[in-house]
């Protein structure tokens, strides 16, 4: 029971933190959804149903393979020209609540997805001109002990980076697997 309330704090807590995001050169778009697994795009249903926790695209696989760890959460955050960008929270187990990953989807299919990022605590995202910044407070957990951290992603580059230190920005495939 601890677990089930830990995850829905987990999850009210992002959705409470996207709704804080500013306006800027990308149009904030908070999709509604029956599911936090689930966000609309317009270029279809982004779903983390998938088998294995895998991101579905329309009910199709995505190319490449993205897989959350207990879970895989999908959020609309905004829309940039003709892409969307989509939020992905891996949701973790006890050692490590949460990993994100940020998603362009576009009339053509998806963009490489960024790998998997964060401390394992809850991000409070906001957006401003091209940019995603991802702000982690420190995370001090049962298993694990974090420092905090900001990870910011520039849409019209590319370009992710971690405490202002450019890190690899496609996600790294395990198996041709995305995994967070």
């Amino acid at each position: 029971m601890c677990r089930d309330l830990k995850k829905s704090r987990f999850m009210h807590l992002s959705i409470a933190a996207l709704s804080f995001l500013t306006m800027g050169g990308v149009s904030l778009t908070l999709a509604s959804a029956d599911s936090p697994k689930e966000a609309k795009t317009r270029y279809g249903l982004a779903s983390g149903t998938g088998p294995l926790n895998t991101l579905l695209i329309n009910g199709q696989p995505t190319t490449p393979k993205i897989a959350g760890n207990s879970a895989i959460f999908v959020q609309k955050i905004a829309e940039s020209g003709d892409t969307d960008v989509v939020l992905l929270t891996s949701v973790g187990g006890q050692a490590c609540d949460a990993q994100y990953s940020i998603l362009q989807v576009t009339p053509n299919g998806i963009k490489t997805p960024t790998p998997f990022f964060g401390n394992c605590s809850t991000a409070k995202p906001s957006i401003s001109g091209s940019k995603i910044t991802l702000k982690f407070p420190r995370n001090i957990g049962k298993y694990v002990t974090t420092p905090a951290e900001v990870d910011v992603y520039d849409l019209a580059t590319g370009i992710l980076t971690k405490n202002g230190k450019n890190i690899p920005a496609a996600c790294k495939l395990d198996d041709g697997v995305c995994q967070g």
